[in-house]
């Protein structure tokens, strides 16, 4: 009996991703990669990095060598675990004591629960709340059908994004089907949409969540591992305006910029050195109790996207405008006349 049955018409909502830990090889190749992403740095020692969104939602890196850490899943990235939170202790040992009955649960002494799901991927559970992030100016829109913004320019990001929160976490797995039983029936998540045949499925932490929180994909390879993490920024501007300020810093895309049809965000994904991808997005959908989940038969990555994102100018330069091209051009016509004799 799994504890949607134990707990049938209770709230089974989790609070989010209270934290993601990876390993690296290279600690200060990833505090680069996570600083220049736009989190901000809660710790950065020669054994342990950590940096939070706006919300709070924890990235960790240890060493590789760390005593104690999860193991590597058998893709081979460096992702080791997630935990995530809810909203009560009496929720978290509920689930404990739902998973207790057929597999090992151990407890931090910040009571942190940690299990291992039916795909073996490393999980945690935490009393954890996101913190209520700054409110930013709402991005003013001018509509055929409407200017709403007269006399000043549209807002814009030159110097990188700044994550709101982890939106979501992404495996491949072999058995698509077995990890939606698993945090359906045993961790109370609720589907949203579906490819069918098992190649894949979308679900959500809460009945009134975005689109989707957790996303399983069939592995191509035949091993589980991490896709990738999406971290959710303000707007399309952000996700244009970051993906470029973290492209200028020498991180390579995956693939993007473009649009997603289901859920309706705007992405753009980075290749990450400690596996997998990370992922700027906006504007999903955000869907309640009252969304019917449909079954897609055909692959509906995107809508539209660019394969290698956004090239930069070979030379690094901006280029200038027409008064400053006749300033230099003068400055160096002047240079170039003979003296005159004193």
């Amino acid at each position: 009996m799994g504890l949607s049955t134990l707990h049938k018409g209770k709230p089974m909502d989790f609070t989010g991703i209270a934290s993601i830990t990876y390993s690296a090889a290279d600690m200060a190749e990833a505090k680069r990669l996570f600083t220049d992403w736009g989190l901000t740095k809660v710790s950065a020692t020669r054994t342990r990095l950590a940096f939070e969104t706006a919300t709070g939602n924890r990235i960790e890196v240890r060493p590789d060598d760390t005593p104690g850490l999860p193991p590597r899943l058998e893709g081979g990235s460096s992702f080791r675990e997630v935990v995530f939170g809810v909203a009560t202790a009496a929720r978290r040992d509920a689930i404990a004591a739902d998973l207790a009955r057929d597999r090992e649960v151990t407890r931090d002494a910040d009571g942190t629960v940690h299990s291992i799901d039916d795909l073996g991927i490393h999980i945690g559970i935490r009393v954890w709340k996101p913190r209520k992030p700054a409110t930013r100016p709402a991005t003013v829109w001018n509509r055929p059908e409407g200017r709403a913004r007269v006399d000043r320019e549209a807002t814009a990001c030159r110097d990188g994004a700044r994550p709101s929160k982890v939106g979501h976490i992404v495996f491949a797995v072999t058995d698509v089907k077995r990890a939606e039983a698993f945090y359906r029936d045993r961790l109370g998540f609720w589907l949203s949409d579906r490819y069918v045949g098992g190649a894949g499925v979308f679900l959500r932490w809460a009945k009134r969540s975005e689109h989707h929180n957790l996303f399983f994909m069939k592995s191509r390879t035949g091993k589980t591992d991490l896709h990738h993490v999406a971290f959710e920024v303000g707007d399309v501007h952000e996700v244009f305006g970051g993906g470029m300020a973290f492209a200028r810093q020498g991180w390579s895309t995956e693939i993007g910029p473009g649009r997603h049809p289901i859920s309706s965000a705007y992405f753009w994904y980075f290749r990450n050195p400690l596996g997998g991808a990370i992922e700027y997005f906006c504007d999903p959908d955000y869907v309640t109790e009252r969304w019917k989940p449909r079954n897609f038969r055909v692959n509906r990555f995107s809508e539209w996207h660019l394969p290698a994102g956004i090239p930069l100018k070979a030379d690094g330069h901006v280029r200038p405008s027409l008064a400053a091209v006749k300033a230099i051009e003068a400055a160096d016509a002047a240079s170039a006349r003979p003296a005159v004799p004193a």
